[in-house]
């Protein structure tokens, strides 16, 4: 029997609302999806908060005209603006030296004690472990047998109360129910990532339009998370300002840019056309110097990162991944950024009949975290919020 079920994902550009069914041939089976241009949100704040209402309407109008079919619950992605991650090692003694459910939910609560997760005021809405050990052997992802105590990694994602507040308020206007809240990023983490990577301590560079999310994920867990204030838009907005150009015309000349250009395009013109049907051409070396500039602090805030706080979290074996829509698409980008981080990197995509691109990669990652979730519903996945609710009920 299949299932069916609505999804919204709040990107830093683009609003996308997705139906999708689970149970057939394809694990995600995208029959609708609305995409919607906005003005995003910066330092915690929707940019322009007039348009909101209208803007997530008609994605979700959009997303139910393509399934036609009608939106009445949904669940909505909480964006990496709005989430904190932390992470933390716990142990527990086990007094009848058997590795079972209660000493995994034990080993988990110390580490939510340890954090005071309950003190966070937001929404706890995934606990996740990222390796176990018993004793002191290896680390794995399921524990069992028996031994004198246990030791995991867990990480928890809490979600920004406001952003709540304001989206329930959004999604209620338009008279659907809220099912719950997931991580965009942890969906789009354990849907691009394999296992194989993950086991490593997988990097992925989210790039979209206005932030970078860089993410250290080992197992099925986020164990290092941060948002940089750059992306691609801004490569845009300096081609604009530099050119004296519209954000339509800068956008056309960004994505048209080869990093790495042939001897063809060496010596290539950028033609675009102002607002008034202008026709403007610009030489490759005025655009390349604006644009290796830009990316350039992009890339050097990435590695920044991952050279000065990432790194703990990473083995010799770690892969770097890329994806969003704010540079993966550009040619030559991947390897660009390849050689400011001194690292190979791969471009990642979510592998679906439809949305098949690095940019509906958090959109998609959303739905199948859903799915995942409604299949564990039974009380073994510690992800959902509402288990997480039982767990941490009555602590005060």
């Amino acid at each position: 029997m299949k299932t069916q079920i609505a999804a919204i994902e709040f990107g830093t550009s683009k609003i996308v609302t997705v139906i999708a069914q689970s149970g057939g041939m394809d694990r995600l089976d995208i029959i609708g999806s609305g995409t919607v241009p906005y003005d995003g949100y910066s330092d915690g704040d929707w940019n322009t908060p007039g348009q909101m209402i209208q803007r997530v309407r008609d994605s979700i109008a959009a997303a139910e005209l393509e399934a036609n079919s009608k939106i009445k619950e949904i669940y909505v992605g909480v964006p990496g603006e709005y989430i904190h991650v932390r992470a933390c090692e716990s142990e527990v003694e086990l007094p009848d030296g058997m590795v079972d459910e209660a000493a995994i939910n034990a080993v988990q609560d110390a580490a939510a004690d340890k954090l005071r997760i309950v003190d966070e005021g937001g929404l706890v809405m995934h606990r996740t472990p990222s390796w176990f050990i018993v004793d002191d052997g290896k680390k794995t992802m399921t524990p069992g047998g028996r031994g004198s105590r246990l030791r995991a990694m867990t990480t928890f994602i809490v979600a920004d109360p406001q952003f709540i507040e304001d989206v329930s308020e959004m999604i209620g206007r338009q008279n659907i129910t809220i099912l719950g809240f997931l991580s965009c990023t942890l969906g789009e983490s354990l849907l691009v990532l394999s296992l194989d990577d993950r086991d490593r301590a997988a990097v992925l560079i989210d790039v979209g339009y206005l932030n970078t999310e860089l993410s250290v994920v080992e197992g099925d867990a986020i164990v290092y998370h941060a948002v940089l204030p750059r992306g691609g838009g801004h490569i845009t907005a300096d081609l604009a300002t530099k050119l004296r150009i519209p954000m339509r015309a800068a956008e056309q000349i960004k994505r048209n840019y080869v990093f790495n250009p042939d001897e063809f395009d060496q010596n290539s013109f950028s033609e675009v056309f102002d607002d008034a049907g202008r026709r403007m051409t610009f030489p490759r070396d005025q655009v390349s110097k604006i644009v290796e500039e830009s990316f350039g602090e992009l890339a050097d805030m990435i590695d920044m990162t991952v050279r000065n706080d990432a790194e703990p979290f990473l083995s010799k074996r770690s892969q770097v991944f890329l994806t969003g829509g704010g540079i993966a698409l550009m040619r030559g980008a991947r390897e660009a950024l390849a050689a400011r981080l001194d690292r190979p990197i791969k471009v990642s995509a979510a592998k679906s009949s439809k949305l098949n691109s690095p940019v509906f990669s958090a959109s998609l990652g959303l739905a199948d975290l859903v799915f995942d979730s409604i299949e564990r519903q039974d009380g073994q996945d510690e992800r959902l919020s509402s288990r997480l609710k039982n767990l941490f009920g009555g602590r005060g």
